[in-house]
């Protein structure tokens, strides 16, 4: 009776000490002093990397998924846990993996390329289509070819690959990614002659017909699983204690810690008026019928395969733009985003960022996903220093029927400052359009001073 009443203290005990580590890794984002805690974090990492490297995934998603847990808010590990769940084919996992990792900082083109094939096996070519365009600089032309033909833009993957056969890039690689491209596209004559210059004879039938059986439209989990040696049938989401809401940024806990504190004092005080005014016996005034009640507002918002590079918590990411629910019908572009070192981008941010006011906006592309906005916009203020120092916007809009989300840079006080931001990304291989800002513009054409959503 003793060993089980004291087996049974030890599990409370036990259970008390990892409610308390969880507590320290929600307040302050990470796990010091806890199990896992300390410099754990790098070797938990560094034993994942070499697990990746023998081919074993499951044994490395599970090391990355408790270096995350020591170190919760490090996009490298995160990047890291993303590249093990994809090898083991668990693409939702993955997705979320990656994505948590670009609100944390990462902006590596091998993570962009990743999430887009985690997309492309859940069947969200167009979410892919976005990431790919964002990152088309950074991306080997092997590479971004393939995987637009994979994510459905077939023609744009062939002539991609087509170009940099042309421009020297004679590789069997791209030779066969164009071979394959081809047969996703169903031109199957030009995808035999394109892999029998790679494929022996004797193997050329066998490797066509696994491409027919993977040109499947519904086959996009598999088509990927194949590609990069994967379990097809592999599924699971990441764990939900590993999610990042779970960990915010200290000093977004110390705000709302310190918004309680200041509501509690109101209500406090709220509380002394009303019973000094009970003390005084006035009498309620009778309601007029003709008069407005007060009633509650509707408080609703619009909702705001890697390398590990370093170890080292990268710094705070930029602050989400925000959303502009205001469909209108807009011609779509096509972001191709501008490459800027990085350095350059964190003195950007050091800088305080120009008023939001202003006649005109440039936009930057246009994307199927407010989440694809958002990562776009991140990209661009990483990339481009001229960018980081204005605010942004990301509006909703309808082109042909369909929906999309545009991103901008707002605040520009007059058509020539604009224009030269537009020249400037241009001059560096970017896309742009200059526009005057619709919510500056009354119905007689007059501006307005209505106030922009700040960053």
């Amino acid at each position: 009776m003793t060993t089980a009443h004291d087996s049974k203290t030890d599990r409370k005990a036990a259970y008390r000490l990892a409610r308390i580590c969880l507590t320290t890794a929600l307040a302050a984002g990470l796990l010091s002093g806890c199990a896992t805690g300390g410099p754990n974090h790098a070797k938990f990492a560094s034993s994942a990397q070499a697990e990746l490297g023998k081919g074993s995934p499951d044994k490395a998603v599970a090391l990355a998924e408790q270096a995350v847990l020591a170190s919760p808010r490090n996009a490298a590990y995160r990047t890291l846990l993303g590249s093990a769940y994809l090898r083991a084919g668990r693409f939702e996992a993955a997705r979320q993996a990656f994505d948590e990792a670009m609100q944390l900082g990462e902006d590596g083109s091998k993570a962009a390329l990743s999430l887009a094939l985690a997309d492309i096996a859940l069947g969200r070519g167009n979410d892919a289509v976005d990431t790919l365009n964002t990152y088309r600089d950074s991306l080997p032309a092997s590479d971004y070819g393939l995987a637009m033909a994979m994510a459905g833009q077939t023609q744009t993957g062939i002539s991609t690959l087509t170009d940099a056969l042309r421009n020297g890039e004679n590789t069997p690689k791209v030779r066969q990614n164009l071979a394959y491209a081809y047969a996703l596209d169903g031109s199957w004559g030009e995808a035999k002659l394109m892999a029998q210059q790679d494929v022996p004879a004797d193997k050329l039938n066998e490797r066509l017909q696994t491409w027919a059986v993977m040109a499947r439209p519904e086959d996009t989990r598999r088509r990927v699983a194949s590609l990069l040696g994967a379990p097809a049938e592999a599924n699971g989401d990441q764990p939900t204690a590993l999610a990042l809401a779970n960990f915010p940024e200290p000093s977004k806990l110390a705000d709302e810690a310190a918004a309680k504190a200041a509501t509690q004092q109101t209500a406090t005080g709220d509380a002394a008026e009303l019973a000094k005014a009970a003390a005084t016996a006035i009498p309620a005034p009778q309601a007029d019928p003709a008069t407005p009640q007060p009633a509650l507002a509707d408080a609703s918002t619009a909702p705001a395969p890697a390398k590990l590079a370093a170890l080292d918590a990268p710094p705070p990411a930029a602050p989400a733009p925000a959303l502009v629910q205001a469909p209108v019908v807009q011609q779509e572009m096509v972001s191709h985003p501008v490459v800027q070192p990085v350095h350059e981008a964190r003195k950007a941010a050091a800088a305080a960022p120009v008023a939001a006011h202003g006649s005109h906006v440039v936009q930057l592309g246009s994307f199927s996903s407010a989440d694809g906005a958002q990562r776009a916009w991140r990209h661009f203020a990483a990339r481009n220093r001229s960018l980081a120092g204005y605010h942004s916007q990301i509006t909703q809009v309808a082109v042909n029927g369909r929906q999309f989300w545009r991103v901008q840079a707002v605040g520009f006080s007059g058509f020539a400052s604009a224009r030269q931001m537009c020249q400037s990304v241009k001059a560096k291989g970017g896309v742009c359009l200059v526009m005057a800002d619709p919510a500056m513009v009354s119905p007689q054409g007059r501006t307005t001073p209505t106030r922009m959503a700040q960053r």
